[in-house]
Parts: structure tokens; sequence; C-alpha cells
């Protein structure tokens, strides 16, 4: 069964479509690839199936995935210099 990827505030999703986008972006890395694990991985990379995160750890980087999507996150991602494709 695949691990759901939900942050703290799962209810902002349905008003908020970029957010939106970026958590379910994020959960489909994590069905695709396991990222938030070989992320994590203490053997960076060097093991046949990195350690599963604690259920804390998918919170987390949920959160923070989500909120990269928000208009706060979207302005810190300004600030680096990065900009929104209209491509989406």
């Amino acid at each position: 069964m695949k691990r759901k990827h939900h942050g703290l505030a799962p209810y902002r999703l349905a008003d908020n479509p970029e957010e939106k986008r970026f958590a379910k972006k994020w959960q489909k890395h994590n069905d695709d690839g396991n990222t938030l694990a070989w992320l994590l991985d203490p053997e960076r990379g060097n093991s046949w199936r990195p350690t599963e995160p604690s259920d804390r750890d998918v919170e987390v980087a949920a959160t923070v995935m989500q909120w990269l999507g928000s208009p706060v996150g979207q302005g810190f991602l300004r600030d680096l210099g990065y900009e929104r494709s209209e491509k989406q």
C-alpha cells in the first residue's frame, strides 16, 4: 500500500490550487520513487533499499512541500530567483 504524504494543513488544498499542485507532485514523487526515503537514507544511496521515514518525517516534508506552493512559499522561491512557468 502506498503511503500518504499529507502535511499539517490539508484543509488548505481546497482553496489553494498551487499548494494542491505542490502537494500532489510531492505525493507522486514518493509513489514513483520513494523520494523522501532516499533523501533521508543514512547510507546516502549506498543501500539497496533505504530505511522508511518515520510518520513525523513524512508529515514535516509534506508540510514544507505544500508550503512552497503557498503565497508565502512562492514569495520565498521568487526571492531565490525561481519563476513559475505558465506551462503546468
